[in-house]
């Protein structure tokens, strides 16, 4: 079986990512990540899929925008001079949140 065609498991491929199995099956049931079930339990993921899916999240060539057009780094850079005024109490929370954002490739929503 060739590389495309071939199918795998979702422990395997949380093997391959370094993830929990439990994503994966997160992932599946939500259809972020594409698989065939083949039993009440049982998923099977292409190996195509798997391949797509780490180069649609992948956030190495994508440019994330933040709030005020400020980047992940400019915002860490800043200190804590002046954050309560801009970002208000919870700054270090909505930093995170946009960190989290990031690694997972999703953009901010508007309010």
């Amino acid at each position: 079986m060739d590389n495309d065609t071939q199918l795998l498991t979702p422990k395997q491929v949380a093997e391959i990512l370094g993830i929990h199995q439990k994503t994966v099956h997160l992932w599946l049931r939500s259809g972020r990540l594409t698989g065939t079930k083949i039993s009440y339990r049982a998923w099977r993921i292409p190996r195509s899929a798997l391949n797509s899916f780490i180069e649609n999240n992948s956030n190495l060539s994508k440019q994330t925008t933040y709030p005020n057009n400020n980047s992940s780094r400019e915002i860490a850079e800043k200190g804590a001079e002046g954050n309560q005024q801009e970002y208000g109490p919870n700054h270090s929370h909505n930093k995170m949140k946009y960190y989290i954002r990031d690694i997972m490739g999703e953009q901010p929503h508007e309010k």
